[in-house]
């Protein structure tokens, strides 16, 4: 029995799904299985009910998740302060999305920070465990333990090619876009802008098959320009475009803006995060100035 068993195991209990679980913490799915029956095989007896449609807690499972669930929280927490309260100081971890990393992080100051990619669901996971002190993203919904704040606020836009007939707008609307093709981003990169623009998009009377996700902004880009298809992205994406022969316009029946956060745990401490955190507003809300 070893704690990566007991943390899997908790995993599991939470979620009562083991790919959820295994997302969570950032496992593969057979790794998280394969814990769990190592912790069942050393206590003797089943935690866990699999079937095809469902898994469920055992009553000893039950039982023994919610004896250890205390103890193993106290670690967590003894590791977190332990790791912030280090004599040594270390570079703050940074988290963004590959969009707004080249788009913001450039501009920082020479703070020590280090930078990874991930997309907005990674990071709220690496939030959460501590392994990331910042997250850079879009929107994300309330969460439980995190802090979201907000850095600027931004309109979804159509991506036009120069030539196409509503680029001759200064706006347009979802409504105007019925017979088109249009293209998205990986919507599961974040699924509160994603429910959002589906919803817009049914409102619209937009055909869902009419929605094709690609798998990043430059490809979508080059598909506008070459194809004539209609993007749609988070207005940001303006101040990085990479191709002269397209144009953006604001969308303007879209249900909510697209907003630049920082996410960091709501127990992080403020000094060093909060002065970052105060110039990643700065920056972006140059950003805004200059839209």
């Amino acid at each position: 029995m070893n704690l990566r068993q007991m943390e899997c195991f908790l995993a599991v209990a939470d979620e009562l799904h083991f790919r959820r679980a295994a997302d969570r913490l950032r496992l593969a799915p057979p790794s998280v299985s394969e814990a769990v029956a190592g912790l069942e095989r050393s206590l003797g007896g089943r935690l866990v009910e699999r079937t095809s449609r469902r898994v469920r807690l055992t009553p000893l499972g039950a039982e023994f998740a919610a004896a250890i669930r205390p103890p193993m929280e106290a670690l967590n927490r003894a590791h977190r302060t332990t790791r912030l309260r280090s004599a040594h100081p270390r570079d703050l971890v940074i988290a963004h999305t590959p969009e707004l990393g080249p788009l913001i992080l450039p501009a920082l100051g020479e703070t020590r920070w280090r930078p990874v990619t991930l997309h907005t669901t990674d990071q709220l996971a690496a939030v959460t465990t501590g392994e990331v002190d910042v997250g850079l993203c879009w929107s994300v919904p309330d969460q439980p333990g995190i802090t979201s704040t907000v850095l600027g606020e931004f309109p979804l836009v159509a991506v036009l090619r120069a030539t196409d007939p509503l680029a001759s707008r200064h706006a347009v609307a979802f409504t105007d876009l019925r017979t088109r093709r249009l293209l998205v981003t990986p919507r599961a990169d974040n699924p509160y802008l994603d429910s959002r623009l589906r919803a817009d998009v049914l409102r619209a009377g937009i055909p869902p098959a009419h929605v094709e996700e690609v798998g990043r902004y430059d490809e979508l880009a080059v598909h506008v320009a070459a194809h004539g298809h209609v993007g749609v992205h988070p207005g940001p994406i303006t101040f990085t475009n990479p191709l002269p022969t397209i144009v953006f316009r604001p969308i303007t029946d879209a249900s909510d803006t697209a907003r630049i956060c920082a996410i960091t745990r709501s127990d992080a401490p403020t000094g060093t995060v909060a002065a970052l955190i105060a110039d990643l507003r700065t920056i972006v809300g140059a950003l805004g100035d200059h839209a």
